[in-house]
């Protein structure tokens, strides 16, 4: 399957700590083995889980062309998920957005693709 752009979510604000040393590694990649990306169509259903509810997110944008290590798709848990291998060099990061809820306590996430 191909991606214009994957998504991944991080609770951690401390983007320098995260992206020490020119590249991006989660805390994902360690605990899980691989960097969780969420597909476009179940990000706000995502970042809405129980699980995620307190916390500060940012939205890490990322761009597939520039991964050098395996990406696999799967099913987990009711979400589409792309898993990336390894850590990845900061040029594959195209934007970061932190994310903000709205009065009612849920995040919004609309991706748009115009082409």
């Amino acid at each position: 399957m191909e991606y214009d752009l994957l998504f991944t979510v991080i609770d951690d604000q401390n983007w320098k700590e995260i992206a020490a040393e020119g590249t991006f590694h989660p805390a994902s990649l360690d605990e899980l083995g691989y960097i969780k990306c969420i597909d476009e169509k179940d990000l706000e259903r995502y970042v809405n889980l129980e699980i995620l509810k307190d916390k500060d997110l940012i939205l890490v944008v990322i761009d597939p062309l520039r991964i050098k290590d395996s990406i696999k798709a799967e099913k987990e848990d009711g979400f589409n998920i792309v898993k990336i291998s390894g850590s990845l060099t900061l040029d594959a990061i195209i934007d970061k957005i932190d994310l903000k809820k709205s009065k009612t306590g849920k995040y919004t996430i609309s991706v748009k693709h115009y082409d």
